[in-house]
C-alpha cells in the first residue's frame, strides 16, 4: 500500500499572492505545495494528505465557511492560516 504524499494547499483567487506564499512554504522545506482556487482545491489535492491550508485574503467568508465544513469532514485537525491584507 502506497503512502499518500503530504501537501499544503494555498487557497485563493490572486495568483500573485498564492505564488509568494508558495515560495515561503517551499523555503520551509515542504516539497508538495498546491495553489488552488476555492472551487478546485479538493480535486487538486487528490489523494495527498492535507498538512495545512493557507487562505488568501481574497477568499470570501461564505467560501471560507464552506471550506471549513469540508475540512471538518476530512480532518478537523488540519491547521488553517488565514492571511490578512497588507497595510
Amino acid at each position: 500500500m502506497a503512502i499518500a504524499s503530504r501537501a499544503v494547499v494555498i487557497l485563493g483567487h490572486d495568483q500573485s499572492v498564492s505564488a509568494h506564499v508558495k515560495e515561503l512554504v517551499e523555503f520551509m522545506d515542504m516539497p508538495h505545495v498546491i495553489t488552488a482556487m476555492p472551487e478546485d482545491w479538493k480535486s487538486r489535492l487528490g489523494e495527498s494528505r492535507l498538512e495545512a491550508m493557507f487562505v488568501n485574503p481574497d477568499v470570501t467568508q461564505d467560501v471560507v465557511s464552506n471550506v471549513l465544513r469540508d475540512l471538518s469532514e476530512m480532518d478537523p485537525n488540519v491547521p488553517i492560516v488565514m492571511l490578512g491584507q497588507a497595510e
